[in-house]
């Protein structure tokens, strides 16, 4: 339910309180009483409706990540400080990630990979590995070209030749 004086949403299915920039990006408050539309009564929504007893919080993951991605190229980037901007419990965004295969700081890492990725194809200019691994807040180049592997299967080096080589071909 949505307090209208501190601009805060609380969410009944778990009771943890959003800011209202968080509330906005979860979507409507669900109506008192408990009752969403889903199973027959309070019980089954309370429950999950058929889902274990696992109440799933898509819109706190999908704020959770909008906020990751927001706040990718900050050296200070944790889960305490996602937990902070969302104004949630670090437990409740720890579980809000747990059904997604992914932790906070793994999905971190994937975007900030991936963001990486761009930018050493993406420039026109040859940047530095180091360079690139150093603005995407990996700890050094090995740590970076490690991680980068295990995404893509290859080095960033030989990624970037075996991309220029498919951008000279006629």
């Amino acid at each position: 339910m949505v307090d209208t004086v501190s601009g805060r949403v609380e969410r009944p299915d778990d009771g943890t309180e959003l800011p209202h920039s968080a509330a906005l990006l979860a979507g409507p408050a669900k109506p008192a009483g408990g009752r969403c539309g889903l199973g027959t009564g309070p019980e089954e929504t309370r429950r999950g409706a058929g889902l274990g007893g696992q109440v799933p919080s898509l819109p706190l993951l999908r704020a959770a990540r909008s906020a990751i991605e927001a706040n990718l190229d900050r050296p200070d980037l944790s889960p305490a400080l996602i937990a902070r901007v969302l104004g949630v419990s670090l437990r409740t965004l720890h579980r809000s990630f747990s059904g997604s295969g992914d932790s906070v700081m793994s999905f971190a890492r994937h975007r900030r990979l991936h963001r990486a990725h761009d930018d050493l194809l993406g420039s026109s200019h040859a940047r530095r590995i180091s360079e690139v691994a150093a603005r995407w807040q990996f700890s050094d180049a090995s740590h970076f070209i490690r991680h980068f592997k295990a995404a893509f299967g290859t080095t960033p080096t030989l990624h970037i030749e075996a991309h220029r080589g498919k951008d000279a071909a006629p």
